[in-house]
């Protein structure tokens, strides 16, 4: 009798470990940097973005200091389409982009934060996003897994009628998010999150 399991190729969770378990121990060993003072790089990659301290925060006793709270990547341009560009600043652009993100945010203090980030050049670019998720698991990251937005951009022309995120929600002040007209999030839900969120990392 013919089994259709036989013939097809399967990768377990003990494959994709083998594969990209060394990158996490890489990562896991490279330095941190301030995110408000980036030295200058190139390239495309994955990071991470943790906060120092969680006093002040609506973080404080739920989130433990230095224990990630967001994992983004950064692909070269063109990828989406197959098509690879030179290196430029992707990786740097995007945490930039963070960076202003938590400036603008009233209840934040940018000196606070800090990132880690591993930039990866040529074919090993197509693990990227690989690589990405397989951080995202390791770390559950609170911005990631539970309060949804801050990684998102602005709404396009004519598009200000959406809510604001979780995100935004619980961290006022972004430019754009001032201008949306979408029925406001109940803050107390979100906040509510949290708890969860210490009994699962």
């Amino acid at each position: 009798m013919f089994d259709i399991n036989q013939h097809i190729a399967k990768i377990s969770d003990e494959s994709i470990d083998a594969i990209v378990k060394p990158t996490f121990e890489f990562f896991e060993g490279s330095p941190f940097h301030q995110l408000d003072n980036l030295p200058s790089f190139s390239g495309a990659g994955v990071y991470a973005l943790f906060l120092k301290s969680t006093s002040n925060t609506c973080y404080d006793g739920y989130l433990q200091p230095m224990q990630p709270i967001y994992v983004g990547k950064a692909v070269p341009t063109g990828s989406r389409q197959g098509i690879k560009s030179e290196a430029g600043k992707q990786l740097r652009s995007r945490l930039t982009k963070h960076l202003s993100s938590i400036k603008q945010a009233e209840n934040l203090n940018e000196s606070e934060f800090v990132c880690r980030f591993m930039i990866i050049e040529g074919i090993a670019t197509d693990m990227i996003s690989a690589i990405e998720s397989y951080l995202i698991r390791k770390y559950n990251p609170l911005w990631n897994s539970y309060i949804d937005g801050f990684g998102i951009n602005a709404p396009g022309a004519g598009r200000y009628n959406q809510q604001p995120s979780e995100w935004d929600t619980i961290h006022p002040g972004r430019d754009y998010a001032k201008k949306l007209t979408g029925a406001p999030r109940d803050e107390s839900f979100i906040l509510e999150k949290l708890v969860n969120y210490t009994h699962k990392v």
